[in-house]
């Protein structure tokens, strides 16, 4: 544990090595995955903010080292600094974008939508390409990818096997290996029939 509602973050954190993931409890005692930041990622920024009370926690994921600098401290470095203020709020920027269309996908998207969009997005993040063409991402578990989507740990099991039946993904304990084209063409070929819909 890193920080939650009883020792908040008083300031930003940077992933050196390691995965962390940020968390807010849910009224049936289960959580939701805010988000999962890897090496050069900052977090904790709400401790800029100075609120009383705060939900959110973070969990290193894996062996994880980290920087960390206080709000005075990132204060006096943008004083210093104006462009380190301006890469903050663009960076923070991309993050509510980046959220914006999380939360669209949950309105819109059926569960495994949702699951497709996440493998595709955790490939772009944190994958690495191999000699075969597919995307590996590190491991990890059906409980957390469901905490990040909103659904159950079943439910993900139940579709992550179709898809790795369906030869767009195959999962070990060593990592997820994403065909990121296929699924994707895939993942177009069902939203967009329902976007049509949506807007007829």
């Amino acid at each position: 544990l890193i920080y939650d509602e009883s020792q908040p973050s008083n300031g930003i954190y940077l992933v050196v090595r390691g995965r962390v993931k940020t968390s807010v409890p849910t009224e049936d005692g289960s959580q939701t995955v805010i988000e999962i930041f890897a090496a050069e990622d900052f977090f904790g920024e709400s401790g800029l903010l100075n609120l009383q009370h705060r939900g959110e926690s973070a969990t290193a994921l894996e062996n994880t080292a980290l920087m960390s600098w206080s709000t005075a401290e990132i204060e006096e470095q943008v004083d210093r600094q104006p462009k380190l203020g301006v890469a903050l709020i663009q960076t923070l920027v991309e993050r509510c974008l980046d959220f914006e269309e999380r939360l669209q996908s949950f309105a819109l998207d059926k569960t495994p939508e949702r699951i497709m969009r996440a493998l595709l997005r955790f490939a772009h993040r944190f994958g690495s390409r191999g000699e075969d063409g597919a995307v590996r991402i590190p491991p990890m578990t059906h409980q957390l990818i469901s905490e990040y989507v909103g659904t159950s740990r079943e439910i993900v099991t139940f579709q992550m096997n179709r898809l790795r039946q369906d030869g767009f993904i195959s999962y070990s304990r060593r990592g997820i290996e994403v065909r990121v084209e296929a699924l994707a063409d895939h993942l177009r070929r069902i939203t967009e029939p329902q976007l049509w819909r949506i807007a007829g």
